[in-house]
């Protein structure tokens, strides 16, 4: 009697286990094909005609270096934060926030392509003048063809479907692969700091309508730097396809 307990006991444990088994099999078969994912959310990125971008770093600081202004070397100027809004083909209003030694002060750019707008109460007395905020950079470049933020992903290599997750609410597919330095430079305003090798990158993608969420980079610190730490880049796309109209703000040049 005892015998015969003991081996359903483990006939039921052996069932029990095939079961997990193929139920977690089962899961892995029911999520698509990595590579289709980051496609198509990188097309309804290239189509959109307005989104949202929230981009933020953590870890190694980040330098960014106005045309013309030269600031001491033990106090850079640092780059925090920066949202906005992109309106297809070439043009962005954002604020970015950003530090200069012990202050934190915010500026506010309209870029028109390549032309820029900026503001700031630190910089400017809070007036707009046009200048060249982020050297060499133009919004058009976003959805540029052969460097824009979808050609970039659909260059991603060694990419895998990690699975589905939870992000802040939103049901997302997470993907990892690495890419090519040179190839994120529009993403991060230009304002990354490697340029040659590879880069780890994290992609999350909307399940129910395949847009892109959010998109995180790790970019290693400079070969000469005290700290190992590398800077995290976060960038997170809302709002496809509302309605905004950029325009010019008024300098005083223009009155």
């Amino acid at each position: 009697m005892r015998l015969t307990k003991r081996i359903l006991t483990l006939t039921i444990s052996i069932a029990i286990l095939i079961t997990g088994c193929n139920g977690k099999k089962s899961k892995s078969q029911n999520l698509p094909d990595a590579r289709s994912v980051i496609e198509q959310g990188a097309q309804q990125l290239q189509n959109a005609h307005s989104f949202g971008l929230e981009m933020q770093v953590s870890g190694y600081p980040v330098d960014i270096q106005l045309k013309g202004v030269q600031f001491p070397s033990d106090t850079p100027l640092l780059f925090k934060y920066a949202k906005g809004v992109f309106e297809a083909p070439d043009r962005i209003d954002a604020n970015i926030q950003f530090s200069l030694g012990d202050v934190s002060t915010t500026a506010e750019l309209v870029a028109l392509d390549g032309e820029h707008y900026f503001r700031s109460n630190l910089l400017t007395g809070n007036q707009w003048i046009k200048g060249e905020l982020i050297q060499g950079y133009s919004p058009a470049s976003l959805v540029s063809e052969t460097g824009g933020v979808a050609h970039a992903l659909n260059t991603i290599t060694d990419l895998q479907m990690v699975g589905k997750e939870d992000l802040e609410g939103l049901n997302v597919f997470h993907l990892r692969g690495s890419i090519q330095a040179g190839d994120v430079h529009t993403l991060t305003f230009g304002l990354i700091r490697t340029q040659n090798g590879t880069l780890k990158i994290e992609v999350y993608v909307e399940v129910d309508n395949q847009r892109i969420a959010q998109i995180s980079i790790t970019d290693p610190p400079p070969p000469d730097a005290n700290s190992s730490e590398p800077t995290i880049w976060q960038i997170n796309f809302t709002g496809y396809d509302q309605d905004v109209s950029i325009t010019a703000p008024a300098t005083p040049e223009s009155h």
